[in-house]
């Protein structure tokens, strides 16, 4: 009874309450039905009830989720990310951490920088000398409900939580909802909470038949493939995988020496993964993310141009943020820790003269934080610097000085509790962190 025990729990009221208080509350949007944060939050404890009452009797249903496409570039597709209404929201997140919980221990959710770690070690090891990297096409939308399906039914033998992935994977995703609009009969919807443990499950005998070989080392991070393995078995292998993949509905594009998509090559000959660009014994950023984030620096600059008050501490506090990234909520975030793998100091110092000019450009006195120190000081003490701030340690006084200081607007006609203070605080915390993910968006995808 441990399955329906754990399935209650999440989707208690009290537990729904703490995602929506601790995950959603914070963000913006809204879904097809255009209710707003503040609104859904006027009738927070009726519509979690709703939500409790329907999952555990099985009945619960996702409403359609609203379209966003997503530019890949030119000659590209875009990409259509799914998103869901606040209540479904919070279902989403709940129903994402009963299944994490279920699978824990059988499914490794690796951060990539985690997996590139792992990479450059088996990168030394003699027994390979090629490399097979592999990019499966139209990855999400190509999954086979019922073969994702089979597979929870093995493992979670529930039906109210089986009825209710199912009915989030089949809600179709519409720019503007009709009553002629047709449920989704394949695919998973990208940007849901529940999409990447989804996927997953989906790929979990594969991972695991692949991991488990002797003369390969098996990397998979979401649509990016990449083994290491004897070069003169590379196009056998390959074939294998690509097969392999087929069988469950998914394509993958054929390798083609020194292609970016899918390639097989000899180590030491430049390729890159995850948005890393290897090439040797050099560790580097791939030129489109490190442009991406050079795009973003200049942005917080043009913003400084154009705003009325032209605060340049307002300014240099943002800059600094960008730069050396923070931690928040328990978690690293911004563009160095995602990088943090490299070895090419080189990349840094260029991006501190990058911001150096800008300064220039933009005529402005201010002395930002260095690329340079910040990726010494997130490599050996990133706990414990000052350097890089973590916004998790600081006390009511320090979060209310940062809010008076950049914020001031946020606290008129406010009365400043602690919980007030608090939430204030990890809202625009939070906004610069999304602004933050902007500069990695994509990469691995």
């Amino acid at each position: 009874m441990k399955l329906k025990t754990d399935f209650e729990n999440s989707f208690s009221v009290e537990n729904l309450t703490k995602i929506f208080d601790e995950h959603i509350s914070l963000s913006g949007g809204s879904g097809v039905d255009n209710l707003s944060i503040k609104a859904f939050e006027l009738q927070k404890t009726e519509q979690l009830t709703i939500i409790h009452n329907k999952m555990i009797k099985g009945t619960y249903a996702f409403s359609k989720y609203k379209q966003k496409l997503i530019s890949k570039g030119a000659g590209k597709a875009p990409r259509e990310i799914s998103i869901p209404t606040t209540r479904d929201r919070v279902a989403l997140r709940a129903l994402s951490d009963f299944l994490n919980k279920r699978y824990k221990g059988s499914i490794t959710n690796r951060l990539p920088q985690d997996v590139i770690k792992k990479l450059k070690i088996e990168m030394g090891n003699e027994d390979y000398n090629g490399f097979i990297k592999l990019d499966v096409e139209t990855f999400y939308p190509s999954i086979k409900h019922e073969e994702l399906l089979k597979r929870l039914r093995g493992k979670i033998r529930l039906e109210a939580s089986l009825n209710a992935v199912e009915s989030a994977i089949t809600s179709a995703t519409v720019s503007s909802p009709s009553k002629f609009d047709k449920r989704n009969e394949i695919g998973v919807p990208q940007g849901l909470a529940v999409s990447n443990i989804l996927a997953a499950i989906y790929m979990k005998n594969i991972d695991k038949e692949f991991m488990s070989r002797s003369n390969i080392t098996y990397f998979r991070y979401v649509d990016d493939v990449l083994i290491l393995c004897s070069y003169e078995q590379a196009n056998d292998i390959a074939k294998e995988i690509i097969n392999r993949f087929k069988r469950i509905g998914l394509t993958v594009h054929k390798p083609v020496k020194g292609a970016d998509k899918s390639t097989i090559g000899k180590l030491g000959e430049s390729f890159s993964y995850l948005g890393y660009q290897f090439q040797g014994e050099k560790v580097s950023v791939r030129t489109g993310s490190v442009e991406r984030l050079k795009s973003s620096l200049a942005a917080i600059f043009t913003s400084f141009k154009y705003s009325r008050q032209k605060d340049e501490s307002f300014l240099l506090w943002r800059l600094d943020t960008r730069i050396t990234g923070c931690i928040f909520e328990e978690k690293s975030k911004g563009w160095l820790f995602f990088f943090s793998q490299i070895n090419d100091e080189s990349l840094l110092h260029q991006l501190d003269n990058y911001v150096n000019k800008l300064c220039e450009r933009f005529k402005v006195k201010i002395k930002p934080k260095k690329f340079v120190r910040a990726f010494k000081e997130l490599s050996h003490n990133k706990h414990s610097s000052n350097y890089i701030p973590n916004f998790d340690r600081y006390t009511a006084e320090e979060k209310l000085a940062l809010l008076k200081k950049y914020f001031p607007r946020d606290l008129s006609n406010k009365k400043l509790t602690t919980q007030v203070i608090d939430y204030l605080f990890r809202r625009r915390i939070s906004k610069q962190i999304r602004d933050m993910l902007e500069d990695i968006k994509g990469i691995g995808s």
